[in-house]
């Protein structure tokens, strides 16, 4: 989780896919060493593909604080004025989350926290809410439905003693 330092560039494939990069800070917290604390900052490049790309670049601009989800990825190359071997860390984006809003005061996310943003949803091509947690019921347990009472079979008394 972290905030967009620069807004999405947007490119689309000869295929039409879109291809989305963005710049992302992400800060650590850790003890200066003189009883206060200090944030490490960490930059990594994002890409995102297809309509999940689409519709980050639409709904993120920098400022933007975003969960991101996805896989690293080392790339490199050998610098043409240097010769040196270089590389750099980018994270492909397999899922993203609001997580709050903007820093500049415009358009953000609602909420924060754990779960309390919304979720692109590539299959219906539009942002979701987040949903509501599933709770197990009986069947997730091996039992069925409800032991009725009169009939046969196992059945609880109406007495607990508890």
């Amino acid at each position: 989780m972290g905030n967009l330092t620069r807004d999405p560039e947007v490119r689309q494939a000869q295929n039409g896919t879109y291809i989305v990069k963005a710049g992302i800070a992400v800060n650590e917290r850790m003890p200066d060493g003189q009883g206060g604390w200090k944030d490490e900052p960490s930059f990594f490049d994002v890409v995102i593909f297809g309509k999940r790309g689409e519709a980050f670049s639409r709904f993120m601009r920098k400022g933007s604080s975003v969960l991101i989800e996805g896989k690293l990825r080392q790339g490199r190359w050998q610098d043409r004025e240097t010769g040196q071997n270089r590389s750099k860390i980018e994270v492909i984006a397999d899922n993203w989350e609001f997580a709050g809003g903007s820093r500049e005061g415009g358009q953000g996310g609602g909420g924060g926290g754990q779960g309390g943003g919304q979720a692109y949803d590539q299959s219906q091509g539009q942002m979701a809410p987040a949903a509501a947690p599933e709770f197990p019921g009986p069947s997730d347990f091996g039992g069925g439905a409800p032991p009725q009472q009169g009939g046969g079979g196992a059945s609880f008394p109406d007495d607990v003693p508890f």
